[in-house]
């Protein structure tokens, strides 16, 4: 996922997957963590179209 920079700038950057994950678990609807190409660091997005699920959330 390319995130623009004005995008990137707004949104709140977590420094771990999983401390991105732990937020996206507290929120009232579906979020996902995906790495930033511009900053480097965690953002979280409710975006799913296109995206690939992440083999840790496949179901064994």
């Amino acid at each position: 996922m390319q995130t623009r920079p004005g995008i990137c700038q707004r949104k709140r950057r977590y420094a771990t997957r999983d401390e991105a994950e732990a937020a996206a678990a507290r929120a009232p609807f579906k979020l996902r963590a995906y790495t930033c190409s511009l900053c480097g660091r965690f953002h979280l997005t409710s975006r799913t179209k296109g995206m690939k699920t992440p083999r840790h959330e496949l179901a064994p």
